[in-house]
């Protein structure tokens, strides 16, 4: 079976509790008409069955929200199967209705369950055109057994009711279709707005070389984790790290080849770093990590495992090796450092240190 998009699953799971009671008041309305022919205990049977339907089709429901939460395809494809089973077995109770009514009521009684069975059909469009294979079913189920019926009494008005029901059968198809195109269109204008308006969010937090976070967010996102820390009383700490002598790299490799470093160079302090963790590119060659629930001795801990996996790794550009180092400087959130500004000033003042001390080494 042919995936159907989710958000069309959702509408019919939406639609489902109107499409229920709109059935059981049809339901209703029939029994009424004809409880002076048909017998007392056969409605009540055939009542009873479109009431179990319809608690069914609630049931069938509630598991399609329950498989599109859980994303499970199989189940939801499974459900699919039994929905349109359950279209089946309401097309046959109504062509039963329409068979009691032949049996029980006198003439011209037969046209008043065709009028609401067409009623039926065409309200269907609306609550289950999402479907539209599962449509198709149920209308065929529906449709067929009434034009027999009507071809079976052969008089004039019953074959003229045949001719308009073949006219009706293409409008009716066509209005499924277009209502089942109008609503796919509108979810797939919808992704298509998520996706945008994610990719926006996505371009305005990012980095786009190194594909972690920019300046901007990383000061944002660091005001509110500190703010936490504070109120929790955690430790928290933060790197900045600088590429010695990148303008070499530059000069001597071309632009090409440094944009390369950069990829590498966060790939490789990825591997050091914990989720928790959040990691910036600040501009240039320059990076700052925060680390949360960590003290400046562990922040220490992690900027020497960080210097010494730069320091060990060979870059490779167009077959070429090039030797990179990183000077680091950590600061922690304290009495005097309250703030990412204070923090970041203090970690920049060890960095400067870092530089002035010869490089590739790490200042506290």
């Amino acid at each position: 079976m042919a995936a159907v998009h989710p958000k069309l699953i959702e509408s019919l799971v939406e639609q489902t509790p109107r499409a229920m009671i709109a059935m059981l008041i049809v339901s209703s309305a029939y029994f009424w008409i004809f409880i002076k022919f048909i017998p007392f205990e056969i409605l009540v049977v055939w009542f009873v069955f479109q009431m179990f339907l319809a608690m069914y089709r609630f049931y069938n429901a509630i598991m399609f929200k329950k498989h599109l939460a859980q994303k499970a395809h199989e189940k939801i494809e499974k459900n699919e199967l039994y929905f349109m089973l359950s279209n089946v077995f309401q097309a046959a109770m109504w062509t039963i209705s329409s068979v009691l009514s032949i049996v029980y009521a006198p003439q011209p009684y037969e046209l008043v369950s065709l009028i609401m069975i067409i009623g039926i059909i065409t309200a269907a469009a609306l609550s289950m055109s999402s479907l539209y294979k599962a449509y198709l079913l149920f209308f065929f189920s529906m449709i067929i057994p009434q034009i027999i019926i009507m071809i079976s009494f052969g008089e004039h008005q019953h074959i003229g009711l045949v001719v308009l029901i073949f006219i009706y059968i293409p409008a009716t198809i066509l209005l499924s279709r277009a209502i089942y195109n109008s609503r796919l269109s509108s979810v797939e204008a919808n992704d298509s707005l998520e996706k945008s308006v994610n990719e926006l969010h996505r371009l305005s937090i990012m980095d786009n070389l190194t594909n972690i976070y920019n300046r901007r967010y990383f000061f944002e996102m660091s005001k509110k984790l500190i703010a936490t820390a504070f109120r929790e009383q955690k430790p928290v700490s933060l790197i900045m790290l600088d590429i010695d002598l990148f303008k070499r790299v530059n000069d001597n490799y071309g632009h090409q080849a440094g944009d390369c470093i950069l990829i590498d160079l966060v790939k490789e302090l990825e591997k050091v770093m914990r989720k928790s963790d959040v990691f910036a590119r600040i501009g240039g060659e320059e990076f700052t990590i925060l680390l949360n629930n960590t003290s400046l001795e562990g922040a220490k801990v992690i900027a020497e495992k960080m210097r010494l996996t730069i320091e060990n790794k060979v870059f490779i550009y167009n077959t070429t090796s090039i030797d990179i180092t990183i000077s680091i400087g950590v600061s922690e959130l304290n009495t005097e450092n309250t703030s990412i500004e204070d923090l970041y000033k203090q970690a920049d003042k060890q960095l400067y240190r870092a530089k002035h001390k010869g490089r590739n080494r790490v200042c506290t």
